[in-house]
């Protein structure tokens, strides 16, 4: 008997030797639920379907049950119970009830001792539940409680009947993978149909609905990134397509849809969605430090009193001359720089600009050597 219960109530009736006839049945109601069960605590005294010392139940009966079992926790060599006094079924062994609403369960055995009785209701067939994937990514779909070999698959929505088989692996057995082509619609609608078990004829149908989502794709800005070098700058991963929210995963360890970085080389993210069964998508990006030249000036000697003009020889323009090896005042943008009169020794500074990023700053230092004295020229 397969493990449908989903829970277990237990309800103990007391009969005190009056006789109970098939017409004051215990009432159990399954209604609300197609897989349960019920125990309950009796003694029989009734006449029914033709037998004597009986007990009977009337089982009301969800829609989706399929089967019905009844069992006793005394052995019983050769005991059967009836469904609205049919043939004799062994106890323990499942009935079919598919389609019946509400059902009358007799069980005859002499004496009156009181004993529990479980009743087991059996929902014929479920699905492994509804399916959100990607377009192009695979996921499986399977049914239970059906005969293998008698198990088909075909869509039923939307369009015509089996206009999206074309995504299934196979149109047979209880399991199959589906994998939904880039433009499906929203949802398809899959219906398994089988045959229950050889105790029930007929079949029995049960759906699965699959919901699609464009693919899962990655992008980060910027694409090239080119920083100066010193500086920094911000990565941002961009998803779309597939269910979000989305998580994210980078090369640094980091979980933030940004990061940022200062490091030249490649950084990698991995993004993914809550479709769980489809996997996450990645991209990379490649920092690059400009390489920066310093500049190139000669030095200059001169006496005190005297302007030097100082000359950059390379890497080539712009340049830009200071009087601080970092910050100070800008002098010049020009190639060349004519300092003011000198009367003692003073360093100046160049940089370049190469891709907008500034270079390290070279100093050009202007020597001044005093004067002679002036000769004495005597009368």
């Amino acid at each position: 008997m397969r493990a449908y219960l989903l829970f277990l109530l237990f309800v103990t009736l007391t009969y005190q030797g009056y006789s109970q006839s098939c017409a004051t049945p215990i009432v159990v109601d399954f209604s609300k639920t197609a897989d349960t069960a019920v125990t309950i605590s009796g003694n029989r005294s009734g006449n029914c379907c033709s037998g004597s010392n009986c007990i009977s139940f009337t089982v009301k009966v969800n829609p989706s049950t399929s089967l019905i079992n009844f069992n006793t926790d005394q052995l019983c060599g050769s005991c059967f119970y009836t469904v609205n006094c049919g043939p004799l079924t062994p106890i323990g062994t499942p009935a079919c009830i598919s389609g019946l609403s509400t059902i009358q369960i007799s069980f005859c055995k002499p004496g009156n001792n009181f004993i529990d009785y479980t009743i087991t209701a059996i929902k014929g067939s479920s699905t492994s539940g509804n399916l959100k994937l990607r377009q192009g990514c695979t996921g499986t779909m399977s049914v239970s409680g059906l005969l293998p070999q008698s198990v088909t698959w075909t869509s039923i929505y939307p369009g015509a009947t089996g206009a999206y088989n074309s995504y299934l692996s196979q149109t047979s057995g209880t399991s199959v993978n589906v994998t939904p082509a880039v433009g499906a619609p929203a949802y398809i609608d899959y219906k398994a149909t089988g045959s229950l078990s050889t105790i029930c004829s007929g079949t029995e149908n049960d759906t699965v609905r699959v919901y699609t989502f464009s693919p899962l794709a990655v992008n980060i800005t910027p694409a090239n990134p080119l920083i100066c070098p010193g500086t920094t700058t911000t990565l941002t991963a961009t998803p779309t397509g597939g269910s979000a929210p989305y998580t994210y995963s980078w090369s640094t360890g980091e979980t933030t849809p940004s990061i940022t970085v200062g490091t030249a080389g490649t950084y990698t993210v991995s993004v993914n969605d809550q479709i769980t069964n489809c996997g996450p998508v990645t991209k990379q990006a490649t920092l690059s430090i400009i390489t920066t030249v310093a500049p190139t000036a000669s030095s200059a000697t001169i006496c005190s009193g005297n302007t030097a003009t100082l000359t950059a020889t390379a890497p080539g323009g712009p340049y830009q001359w200071y009087n601080a090896a970092t910050g100070g005042n800008l002098l010049s943008t020009n190639s060349t720089y004519l300092t003011p009169v000198l009367s003692a020794t003073a360093t100046y500074y160049l940089q370049t600009t190469n891709s907008g990023c500034n270079s390290s700053r070279t100093a050009v230092t202007v020597t001044v050597n005093p004067n002679p004295p002036k000769p004495n020229i005597s009368p």
